[in-house]
Protein backbone atom coordinates (compact mmCIF):
# COMPACT_ATOMS: atom_id res chain seq x y z
CA UNK A 1 0.00 0.00 0.00
CA UNK A 2 1.05 3.26 -0.84
CA UNK A 3 0.90 5.23 2.40
CA UNK A 4 2.00 8.41 1.12
CA UNK A 5 -0.73 8.88 -1.42
CA UNK A 6 -3.37 7.55 0.88
CA UNK A 7 -2.55 10.09 3.89
CA UNK A 8 -2.28 12.96 1.18
CA UNK A 9 -5.48 11.64 -0.16
CA UNK A 10 -7.27 11.57 3.17
CA UNK A 11 -6.18 14.86 4.68
CA UNK A 12 -7.58 17.18 1.30
CA UNK A 13 -10.61 14.74 1.55
CA UNK A 14 -11.28 15.61 5.18
CA UNK A 15 -10.59 19.01 5.10
CA UNK A 16 -12.83 19.59 2.44
CA UNK A 17 -15.55 18.57 4.92
CA UNK A 18 -14.27 21.04 7.62
CA UNK A 19 -14.89 23.50 5.04
CA UNK A 20 -18.22 22.61 5.23
CA UNK A 21 -18.79 21.86 8.98
CA UNK A 22 -16.60 25.17 9.62
CA UNK A 23 -19.90 27.55 7.69
CA UNK A 24 -23.26 25.24 8.90
CA UNK A 25 -24.21 21.91 10.85
CA UNK A 26 -24.29 18.77 8.85
CA UNK A 27 -26.48 15.94 9.18
CA UNK A 28 -25.16 13.34 10.55
CA UNK A 29 -25.81 10.60 8.37
CA UNK A 30 -24.35 12.72 5.56
CA UNK A 31 -21.31 13.09 7.62
CA UNK A 32 -21.44 9.82 8.04
CA UNK A 33 -21.43 9.01 4.74
CA UNK A 34 -18.89 11.84 3.37
CA UNK A 35 -16.46 10.86 6.06
CA UNK A 36 -16.51 6.70 5.59
CA UNK A 37 -16.05 7.76 1.34
CA UNK A 38 -12.93 10.29 2.14
CA UNK A 39 -11.42 7.26 4.65
CA UNK A 40 -12.88 4.20 2.89
CA UNK A 41 -13.80 3.44 6.12
CA UNK A 42 -16.74 2.14 8.10
CA UNK A 43 -17.05 4.76 11.02
CA UNK A 44 -19.71 5.41 14.04
CA UNK A 45 -20.01 9.02 16.10
CA UNK A 46 -18.12 8.16 18.48
CA UNK A 47 -15.08 6.14 16.25
CA UNK A 48 -15.41 9.95 14.92
CA UNK A 49 -15.08 11.15 17.82
CA UNK A 50 -11.71 9.19 18.62
CA UNK A 51 -10.78 9.87 15.56
CA UNK A 52 -9.75 13.30 16.69
CA UNK A 53 -13.47 15.55 15.07
CA UNK A 54 -14.65 17.76 17.80
CA UNK A 55 -18.05 18.03 17.18
CA UNK A 56 -21.67 17.69 18.96
CA UNK A 57 -24.58 15.78 17.94
CA UNK A 58 -27.91 17.16 18.64
CA UNK A 59 -31.48 15.77 18.72
CA UNK A 60 -31.98 16.95 15.27
CA UNK A 61 -29.52 14.80 14.25
CA UNK A 62 -27.19 17.52 12.99
CA UNK A 63 -23.60 17.84 13.95
CA UNK A 64 -21.75 21.28 14.43
CA UNK A 65 -18.85 21.65 14.59
CA UNK A 66 -17.34 23.03 18.34
CA UNK A 67 -14.78 25.22 17.10
CA UNK A 68 -17.00 27.27 15.53
CA UNK A 69 -18.52 28.67 19.03
CA UNK A 70 -16.24 27.55 21.32
CA UNK A 71 -13.91 30.86 22.89
CA UNK A 72 -10.41 30.87 22.32
CA UNK A 73 -9.79 30.49 25.92
CA UNK A 74 -12.07 27.27 26.26
CA UNK A 75 -10.33 25.42 23.29
CA UNK A 76 -7.84 22.94 24.23
CA UNK A 77 -5.11 23.42 21.66
CA UNK A 78 -2.23 20.07 21.50
CA UNK A 79 1.29 21.78 20.19
CA UNK A 80 3.54 19.12 18.56
CA UNK A 81 7.20 18.58 17.27
CA UNK A 82 8.77 15.53 16.40
CA UNK A 83 12.08 15.07 14.86
CA UNK A 84 12.87 12.41 12.13
CA UNK A 85 15.38 10.66 9.90
CA UNK A 86 14.00 12.50 6.98
CA UNK A 87 11.25 13.41 4.92
CA UNK A 88 7.45 11.92 4.94
CA UNK A 89 8.50 9.75 1.86
CA UNK A 90 11.31 8.05 2.97
CA UNK A 91 12.13 9.01 7.05
CA UNK A 92 10.31 7.67 10.10
CA UNK A 93 9.37 9.78 13.49
CA UNK A 94 12.12 9.38 15.97
CA UNK A 95 10.58 11.92 18.59
CA UNK A 96 7.31 13.08 19.82
CA UNK A 97 6.83 15.80 21.96
CA UNK A 98 3.71 17.61 22.40
CA UNK A 99 1.86 19.76 25.41
CA UNK A 100 -1.98 20.63 25.97
CA UNK A 101 -2.49 24.21 26.25
CA UNK A 102 -5.35 26.21 27.04
CA UNK A 103 -6.09 29.64 28.61
CA UNK A 104 -2.25 30.23 27.86
CA UNK A 105 -1.20 27.80 30.38
CA UNK A 106 0.16 24.16 29.80
CA UNK A 107 -2.30 21.47 31.09
CA UNK A 108 -0.07 18.10 30.37
CA UNK A 109 3.13 17.11 28.34
CA UNK A 110 3.93 14.86 26.01
CA UNK A 111 7.42 12.71 25.27
CA UNK A 112 9.00 9.95 23.67
CA UNK A 113 11.24 8.16 21.81
CA UNK A 114 10.62 6.01 19.21
CA UNK A 115 12.81 2.85 18.30
CA UNK A 116 14.90 3.19 14.73
CA UNK A 117 17.86 0.65 14.10
CA UNK A 118 19.70 3.57 12.03
CA UNK A 119 19.90 7.45 12.49
CA UNK A 120 21.50 9.40 10.04
CA UNK A 121 24.92 11.17 10.92
CA UNK A 122 23.28 14.96 9.69
CA UNK A 123 20.83 13.97 11.69
CA UNK A 124 22.76 13.13 14.53
CA UNK A 125 24.10 16.49 14.18
CA UNK A 126 21.39 18.33 14.26
CA UNK A 127 19.00 16.65 17.00
CA UNK A 128 21.84 14.98 19.02
CA UNK A 129 19.90 11.42 19.05
CA UNK A 130 21.86 8.69 17.72
CA UNK A 131 20.35 4.85 17.58
CA UNK A 132 22.09 4.42 20.61
CA UNK A 133 19.65 6.39 22.39
CA UNK A 134 17.00 4.94 20.91
CA UNK A 135 17.50 1.18 20.87
CA UNK A 136 15.32 0.46 23.88
CA UNK A 137 12.17 3.26 22.61
CA UNK A 138 9.39 1.72 22.17
CA UNK A 139 8.07 1.09 18.77
CA UNK A 140 6.26 3.08 16.37
CA UNK A 141 2.58 1.44 16.78
CA UNK A 142 2.92 2.03 20.88
CA UNK A 143 4.11 5.49 21.19
CA UNK A 144 1.64 6.80 17.93
CA UNK A 145 -1.36 5.30 19.88
CA UNK A 146 -0.02 6.61 23.30
CA UNK A 147 -0.02 9.73 21.23
CA UNK A 148 -3.14 9.50 19.48
CA UNK A 149 -5.06 9.21 23.10
CA UNK A 150 -2.88 12.38 24.42
CA UNK A 151 -4.21 14.62 21.70
CA UNK A 152 -7.95 13.18 21.58
CA UNK A 153 -9.86 15.68 20.03
CA UNK A 154 -7.96 18.94 20.62
CA UNK A 155 -6.90 21.06 17.79
CA UNK A 156 -3.11 20.26 16.67
CA UNK A 157 -0.58 22.95 16.38
CA UNK A 158 2.52 23.03 15.20
CA UNK A 159 4.85 24.85 13.57
CA UNK A 160 4.75 23.77 9.62
CA UNK A 161 1.97 21.75 10.62
CA UNK A 162 1.76 20.27 7.67
CA UNK A 163 4.96 18.59 8.26
CA UNK A 164 4.26 17.60 11.54
CA UNK A 165 0.70 16.71 10.93
CA UNK A 166 1.33 15.24 7.76
CA UNK A 167 3.69 12.73 9.44
CA UNK A 168 1.63 11.37 11.96
CA UNK A 169 -1.31 11.18 9.78
CA UNK A 170 0.87 8.77 7.79
CA UNK A 171 2.26 6.99 10.17
CA UNK A 172 -0.80 6.28 12.05
CA UNK A 173 -2.11 4.69 8.47
CA UNK A 174 1.09 2.80 8.69
CA UNK A 175 1.25 1.49 11.99
CA UNK A 176 -2.82 1.91 13.52
CA UNK A 177 -4.34 1.88 10.43
CA UNK A 178 -6.28 4.94 11.75
CA UNK A 179 -6.93 8.58 9.58
CA UNK A 180 -6.10 11.39 11.60
CA UNK A 181 -8.66 13.94 11.26
CA UNK A 182 -8.07 16.98 13.80
CA UNK A 183 -8.50 20.13 12.80
CA UNK A 184 -5.15 21.59 12.91
CA UNK A 185 -3.49 25.38 13.20
CA UNK A 186 -0.09 26.19 12.00
CA UNK A 187 1.79 28.57 13.91
CA UNK A 188 3.98 30.05 10.89
CA UNK A 189 0.78 31.43 9.39
CA UNK A 190 -0.52 33.08 12.39
CA UNK A 191 2.71 34.35 13.59
CA UNK A 192 3.20 36.34 10.36
CA UNK A 193 -0.43 37.69 11.32
CA UNK A 194 0.40 38.99 14.67
CA UNK A 195 4.35 39.13 14.76
CA UNK A 196 6.69 41.55 12.86
CA UNK A 197 9.91 39.36 12.40
CA UNK A 198 12.23 39.16 9.42
CA UNK A 199 12.27 35.28 9.28
CA UNK A 200 9.70 33.31 10.56
CA UNK A 201 11.08 29.97 10.84
CA UNK A 202 11.26 28.86 15.00
CA UNK A 203 14.41 29.73 15.62
CA UNK A 204 13.75 33.57 14.34
CA UNK A 205 10.91 34.01 16.73
CA UNK A 206 12.07 32.22 19.09
CA UNK A 207 15.41 35.04 19.67
CA UNK A 208 12.38 37.91 18.91
CA UNK A 209 10.71 36.36 21.40
CA UNK A 210 13.40 35.77 23.55
CA UNK A 211 12.32 31.94 24.31
CA UNK A 212 15.41 30.14 25.22
CA UNK A 213 15.33 26.38 24.59
CA UNK A 214 16.89 23.50 23.47
CA UNK A 215 16.93 23.80 19.38
CA UNK A 216 16.06 20.42 17.38
CA UNK A 217 14.57 18.53 20.24
CA UNK A 218 10.79 17.50 20.16
CA UNK A 219 9.15 18.57 23.81
CA UNK A 220 11.41 21.85 24.05
CA UNK A 221 10.50 22.87 20.51
CA UNK A 222 6.67 21.82 21.38
CA UNK A 223 6.94 24.33 24.47
CA UNK A 224 8.16 27.22 22.04
CA UNK A 225 5.69 26.73 19.44
CA UNK A 226 3.28 26.69 22.73
CA UNK A 227 4.65 29.87 23.51
CA UNK A 228 4.89 31.38 20.06
CA UNK A 229 0.71 30.35 20.05
CA UNK A 230 -0.17 32.04 22.97
CA UNK A 231 1.67 35.39 22.24
CA UNK A 232 0.21 35.75 18.94
CA UNK A 233 -3.63 34.95 20.68
CA UNK A 234 -2.51 37.46 23.45
CA UNK A 235 -2.06 39.97 20.55
CA UNK A 236 -5.38 39.79 19.40
CA UNK A 237 -7.59 40.04 22.96
CA UNK A 238 -10.32 43.06 22.28
CA UNK A 239 -10.08 42.29 18.24
CA UNK A 240 -12.55 40.40 16.59
CA UNK A 241 -10.99 37.03 16.92
CA UNK A 242 -13.06 35.41 19.40
CA UNK A 243 -13.73 31.67 18.62
CA UNK A 244 -11.18 28.86 17.41
CA UNK A 245 -12.65 28.78 14.40
CA UNK A 246 -12.36 32.70 14.34
CA UNK A 247 -8.41 32.07 14.76
CA UNK A 248 -7.83 29.14 12.52
CA UNK A 249 -9.76 31.23 9.57
CA UNK A 250 -7.46 34.35 10.76
CA UNK A 251 -4.34 32.18 10.89
CA UNK A 252 -4.75 31.33 7.08
CA UNK A 253 -6.20 34.72 5.85
CA UNK A 254 -4.46 36.78 3.29
CA UNK A 255 -1.81 38.91 4.55
CA UNK A 256 -2.41 42.95 3.80
CA UNK A 257 -0.04 44.35 2.42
Amino acid sequence: MDYNELYKKQIINCDKILERLMINSLNYKDLKNQYENALGLELDYDTLLMLGLDITLKQNQEVFLNSRNKSIQDETFCVVDIESTGSISNGQIIEIGAVKVKNGKILDEFESFIYASEVPENITELTGINALMLKDAPKSAKVLADFRLFLGNAIFVAHNVSFDYGFIAKESLEHLNAPLINRKLCTIMLARRCIECDKYGLDSLKNELGITSVHHRALSDAKACAFILNHCINTLKGSLIKTSNDLILYSRSKMKK
